[in-house]
Parts: structure tokens; C-alpha cells; sequence
């Protein structure tokens, strides 16, 4: 038996836990499956980026991320699906400039993620805001030949830049 707290009530409750489902490491992603994996991913972060620079919101939303999306942030509060990123987006991408810098990242087969640090800083020179990072953990589902972010979650933080990759 293990004790799970509950965030919002700080009740503790028993759970099962299957021992034999216990286990080390992941298995190590497939270098090759890997490798094509990083290359595609990080076309996208560049697009991403670009597209903060040139105050674009639409291939942001419309291509790399999934219309079912699924994004929350340190608020708690999930956005679910393109619409709800565009306003967000909207927001956001006037100010800032961005740079994704992937830390751990695995893939099996139609499925992966990569765990990043996303820097944030303002575009406006005079801005008394100071640069900031996420550390961000992106979801990735290969649809129809295509990588697709199937959502994020973000908290205020980064990597140490030690961390493997």
C-alpha cells in the first residue's frame, strides 16, 4: 500500500500498487527512431520560434500543435483544443521572443515527448521585464506521417544546463 496526498485537501488515502508494474528505467528509445525524431521536433521548435518573431499565431496553433491540444501552466488550468491556445497565443506572441532548448526527449514508434527548457524574453528593448524560462514537458503524436504536439504542461523553472540530453 502507498499513501497518495490529495493536493486540494492534503487528505491522505491508500492505494494499491502492483509491485511487479514497479520498475527502473525506461527502456532507451531506438537511436535511428530517435535521431529522426530530434530532427523533425526541432523543425517544429524553430518554426515555433519564427513565428513568435513574426508575430504569427496560426502555424503555431495550426501546425504545431493538435486541434484536440492540451496545454496547462503553472495556473492549473487547462486550455483544451486550437481555439483556446489562439487566445492565449494572441497574447503573448506580440511581446515575446522564444527559444526552445530540449533537454530529454524519447520516442516509441507514434508517440514521444521532450522535456525543455523554453526561454522567454520580451522583444521590446526598453521593457523593464527580465527573460524568463519554462521548464516544459511537450507531448508528440505522429499523425499521418506528421509530428503533431499533442499538448504541453509548463511550470516557472529550468534546466541546469548539465542536464543530459
Amino acid at each position: 500500500m502507498a499513501a497518495c496526498a490529495n493536493p486540494a485537501t492534503k487528505d491522505s488515502k491508500s492505494a494499491d500498487v502492483d509491485t511487479h508494474l514497479v520498475m527502473g528505467d525506461i527502456p532507451a528509445s531506438d537511436p535511428r527512431e530517435l535521431a529522426e525524431f530530434k530532427s523533425a521536433t526541432s523543425k517544429l521548435y524553430q518554426m515555433k520560434e519564427k513565428a513568435f518573431r513574426e508575430n504569427k499565431v496560426d502555424p503555431i496553433v495550426k501546425r504545431f500543435y493538435a486541434a484536440n491540444v492540451v496545454s496547462v501552466g503553472p495556473s492549473g488550468k487547462p486550455e483544451v483544443g486550437r481555439e483556446a491556445l489562439t487566445k492565449g497565443y494572441n497574447e503573448v506572441v506580440p511581446r515575446y521572443e522564444v527559444k526552445v532548448e530540449p533537454v530529454y526527449s524519447y520516442v516509441n514508434g507514434n508517440a514521444g515527448w521532450d522535456w525543455a527548457n523554453f526561454r522567454v524574453k520580451p522583444k521590446d528593448p526598453k521593457s523593464t521585464e527580465k527573460p524568463f524560462s519554462f521548464v516544459i514537458l511537450f507531448l508528440w503524436s505522429k499523425v499521418n506521417g506528421q509530428w503533431v504536439s499533442a499538448g504541453d504542461a509548463y511550470v516557472v523553472g529550468e534546466f541546469p544546463k548539465t542536464a543530459a540530453k
